[in-house]
């Protein structure tokens, strides 16, 4: 195989390397990236590391690419095939692997993919991955090849997950895999577990032919939504693409937000685990610090992110971090990475525990009208620009709200908090805004607006989502 070191510095982003196919990333590339971060880890004294690929078309190629760079830098690599993204991170933990790679588009659309990099189970992110970019640009062949192997882990995995829960007879659950890679794994673990499964969309399609696999986005959960409410169901559960993330519908077919499910799993572990410390990022609900605090635990505001989330787990020694887009990672009874499969199932243990319904969980829980995450398109060259000059306008005049600048700028007030960051894996703005009623969450989002109207974006789903 051919070797292209004309690689785009774009595709190394904040938490993982993404492009679109054959345009940004192509086999020759990835393999050289492999090589790059095979030599960048060898060095350290890696031997051995993980490879594995959700569904996408272009994932086998790319995979295999991989495991070539890698073996080129002196690195034996172990492939484990077609997997979700939790399994890769559980095998380099049952393996002992000094670290791994998955071959992954998550959620985004058919023609991307990307590269999600772990150095033991902990990401590859951030500054790292520019160091990488700059090494891989003139990475040499090491003078002796690593050697390749397969393993099917699949049976193990599963074996972990049947352990470590047990549920009474009687609990019935739609899910929705997205056609992503959720569906060969999450219908034998839960019919092993006996608990009887209805699934849309399982078949796994790298084209996705019913909808984008993000559980994050309303209008993709619908059909689920739909199938709970007319079932009993004691609840759905929706994935992403590669499984790390999971969305949960009480069993009235009520969407749940992940912040809230969050705050259901710091309740659990708190009892178990006074003084706990529980991570949540900048985009979930003000109730978040409050639930915890109440519960007994410490409350840690993190920005947003999957691989900094993780990070300031370790640090901290959290018992739980999560993040509204809904990666959640079980430190205290889990393996301490977002694992979709594992959130769904401590969800059911903790309503079998209480004896309660999906909705009892969140039911003292106040009610409020919040927009979901909503993406504002942005040149990639003026969103952080962007962000600088709202963070400025709000400084200079908070309308009486609490500011927050750690991502972006959100800003709390007393009935309610708008947030407005710069995404670090698309052309977007984020924003995120909720009120105690519609009323307010249209007061705070007019303000939005208003700043958002001085800058270089469109703004129309945001109106959208405020008008929803």
């Amino acid at each position: 195989m051919t070797r292209d070191q004309n690689l785009p510095s774009g595709i190394f982003r904040t938490y993982d390397i993404r492009g679109i196919v054959d345009e940004d990333l192509t086999a020759p590339r990835v393999r050289q990236i492999g090589l790059g971060l095979g030599l960048r880890l060898f060095s350290e004294g890696a031997r051995t590391m993980t490879v594995g690929h959700d569904i996408r078309t272009s994932s086998p190629d790319f995979g295999d690419a991989m495991a070539a760079g890698l073996c080129d830098a002196g690195i034996n690599v172990v492939e484990i095939g077609e997997v979700p993204t939790p399994v890769l991170y559980w095998a380099v933990k049952h393996l002992g692997s000094d670290g791994g790679v998955m071959i992954t588009g998550s959620h985004n659309p058919v023609n991307y993919n990307g590269l999600k990099i772990t150095r033991g189970v902990y990401p590859i992110w951030g500054d790292e991955l520019q160091e990488l970019y700059t090494e891989c640009l003139t990475a040499q062949p090491a003078e002796t090849s690593g050697q390749r192997s397969t393993h099917n882990l699949l049976d193990d995995y599963l074996k972990s997950r049947t352990d470590r829960f047990q549920f009474p007879k009687g609990i019935k659950v739609a899910i929705d895999c997205g056609n992503g890679t959720a569906g060969p794994v999450i219908i034998p673990l839960f019919e092993k577990l006996g608990i009887e499964v209805d699934a849309l969309y399982a078949e796994p399609d790298g084209t996705f032919p019913n909808h984008l696999p993000d559980p994050e986005v309303p209008k993709y959960m619908k059909a689920l939504c739909d199938k709970v409410a007319q079932g009993d169901y004691v609840c759905g559960f929706g994935f992403d693409g590669d499984s790390d993330r999971v969305g949960l519908i009480d069993e009235n077919g009520k969407k749940i937000s992940a912040d809230l499910l969050l705050l259901a799993f710091a309740r659990h572990l708190l009892q178990q685990v006074p003084g706990g410390k529980i991570i949540y990022d900048v985009k979930c609900t003000d109730d978040i610090e409050e639930g915890i605090r109440k519960a007994g635990g410490e409350p840690i505001l993190s920005k947003t992110g999957h691989s900094i989330i993780k990070e300031k787990m370790r640090e901290t020694g959290a018992i739980l971090a999560g993040e509204l887009s809904g990666h959640i990672c079980v430190g205290h009874g889990g393996d301490g990475f977002d694992d979709a499969f594992f959130a769904a199932l401590l969800t059911l243990e903790i309503m079998s525990s209480r004896n309660c319904s999906c909705s009892d969980l969140f039911a003292d829980i106040p009610e409020k009208v919040s927009t979901p995450e909503v993406k504002i398109p942005v040149s990639e060259e003026n969103k952080f620009k962007v962000i600088e000059d709202m963070v400025a306008i709000f400084k200079n005049d908070p309308q009486g709200g609490k500011i927050i600048d750690l991502d972006g700028i959100r800003v709390s007030f007393d009935d309610g908090w708008m947030l407005i960051r710069a995404s670090n894996t698309t052309a977007n703005l984020t924003a995120r805004i909720e009120g105690r009623d519609t009323q307010a969450m249209q007061r705070i989002g007019a303000i939005v607006q208003e700043a958002l109207e001085t800058q270089p974006v469109d703004i129309a789903p945001l109106k959208e989502a405020l008008q929803n």
